[in-house]
Formats: C-alpha cells, structure tokens, sequence
C-alpha cells in the first residue's frame, strides 16, 4: 500500500500556520482528499472553527487540550489511526499548537509505516524577527531549529522589498543553519514545498538540525485564559488592541467578538493585532494565552482582564 505523505507546518503563536493552511486547501487539486489535524494548546478550538468555515476541500481533526508533542500525543495517534483506516486520504497537513516542538510528531509519523514525513516546514512572522524576547522563548528556537525549510509570513507588512531583505538577512545571521527561506506570499513555491522528498532534497536545503530531544522544553511556562461574554457587550477594537499590545505577558489572543463593526475574528499577535468580519456567534469568546512569571498572579491577572475587557465593550442598547 503507498504510504500518506504527511505535511508537518509548525511555527510560534500567531505566526500564520492557519491562514497559510486554508490557502493550501482552497487551491489543491480537486482530486486530491486531504485530512488537516489542527492541535489547539487550550480546550476551546477558534483555528479549527475558522478552518472549518473557510474551506470545503479537507476533513480538520481537532485535538485540543494539550500539545500532541506531549500531553496529548494519545489522541494525536488516534487521529492518525482513524485516518488510516478510513483509507480515502491523499495527504495529511500537521499543525502542531504554537507551544509544541516538532521531535515527539515527526517520531510518531515516522514510525507509522503508512505514511511518509515529508520536510518540516516553520512559518515565522517575519515582523518579530528582532523581538528580543523571542529569542529567549526555547521553543520558538526550537521549532526553527529542527525545521527542514523556513516560511517566512505577513511580508506585506513590510514598509517595502529593502526592509524585507535586511530582516531575512538578520534572521540569517541569528540561526545560519537556515539559510534555505522562502516567502509564503510566494503561494505557487509555497505550495511546491509540500511535494519536497527528504531523500531527494539538495544537500544545500537540507538542515534540519538533529539533536537529542530536551525533556525540559515543555509548555508549562504558559497558560490558557478563557473569557465568554454574552451577545449584548459591544467591544471597542483600538481599547482591546492597545491592552493586548501594553500587557506584558500576553503573548497571544484570539476569539470571535462583537465589534462597532460586527461580528468579528480578533486575532493578536506579538506582531500587532488584527480583526477580520466573521459571522455572528451565540456570545463573545475570548483567548488569552500568558506567560507565566513570578510576577504574575494568575488570580490578580484574571481580575484584570475581566475588568478590562468589559471597560472596553459598550453595553449594546
């Protein structure tokens, strides 16, 4: 039996790996049946939603909970096995949560003997290159390290090609293993990546490095806040934004909320804060995913964000 090629697409929180993902979906081949495990670090899944909504090309299983790189991996394997034995399936695209690593699913994939791992792809928001804090976050450099092939996302940011340059040249020089980078708004090179076979790559695009795993990176210096509020609280986007941009240890926030403007997707990123039309949801829902310090008192911090997010929302008359 030809074995599945299997697509991991890593990357750190809010780097893209999702968008990036629907636009592979919504442009492969009509022939093609693919499956897309989606790991979520909390319990509540907005990815796999908003997968789910914008494409109608591929069947999304969702393991939340945990990162299948550890806590989860049981259910990761499951999904793999429920894949096999439903036997219609071309392909199947990994996206680990933004706090796992990539040794624990490339293990479990390869010793599959039903399927085939192809390169490992990092997505990196190209706009957080010279946040000095990810630099010390062991799991970013980890994800990047043990990657095959770097995808470097949000370019149209970017004020112009020059700047775009010099931040790929930056990144270079913090991890000259990877000197093999690619731009996702490059979509047909992109897509091309996924059909890369390890054994036939260039030896000059082949970089992975392999070490030991280290049992001390884990996602335990992060937790997962959920917030719901009901349908009548009316958020003012620039208030969330500028709290999500001056709270120290937010790294991530996402959810479906009712805006000035509608029923929207907030999506924030250490690379700023963005909010795109959604269709309307039963009640505001809100992630917030910290880091923890000893500075952080996770009671004082829930009071906090409580506070904020209704000071920021208009009571809907």
């Amino acid at each position: 039996m030809e074995k599945i090629p299997v697509n991991i697409i890593s990357g750190f929180l809010g780097s893209g790996k999702t968008t990036a993902i629907i636009k592979l979906l919504n442009q492969k081949d009509s022939d093609e049946n693919w499956a897309v495990i989606i790991n979520e670090f909390g319990k509540i899944s907005i990815d796999s939603q908003t997968l789910r909504s914008s494409n109608q090309a591929g069947k999304v299983f969702e393991v939340s909970g945990g990162c299948i790189c550890c806590s989860a991996k049981g259910y990761f394997k499951e999904n793999l096995d429920q894949i096999l034995q439903e036997g219609n399936y071309s392909r199947i695209i990994i996206e680990p949560t933004g706090l796992g690593g990539i040794d624990m699913v490339s293990d479990i994939v390869n010793a599959n003997p039903g399927l085939k791992l192809m390169p490992v792809i990092c997505i990196v928001d190209i706009n957080i290159i010279e946040n000095p804090r990810l630099q010390h976050i062991p799991i970013y450099c980890n994800q990047i390290s043990k990657s095959d092939i770097v995808a470097f996302s949000k370019c149209d940011l970017l004020a112009d090609t020059s700047e775009k340059d010099r931040l790929i040249a930056k990144f270079k020089s913090l991890f000259p293993d990877k000197q093999f980078c690619i731009d996702t708004s490059d979509f047909d090179k992109f897509a091309s990546l996924l059909y890369l076979d390890v054994k036939t790559m260039q030896e000059e695009i082949k970089f992975r490095i392999i070490f030991p795993s280290n049992p001390n990176l884990t996602d335990n210096n992060y937790q997962q806040k959920y917030y719901s509020f009901g349908p009548e609280l009316i958020f003012d986007t620039e208030s969330l934004a500028l709290f999500f941009k001056n709270h120290p240890s937010i790294i991530r926030a996402k959810g479906h909320i009712q805006t000035e403007q509608g029923w929207q997707l907030l999506n924030f990123t250490l690379s700023g804060c963005g909010f795109e039309s959604c269709s309307a949801k039963s009640q505001n829902e809100i992630i917030i995913i910290i880091e923890k310090s000893d500075s952080v008192s996770v009671q004082n911090f829930d009071d906090e964000i409580n506070l904020t997010l209704i000071l920021t929302s208009l009571i809907k008359i």
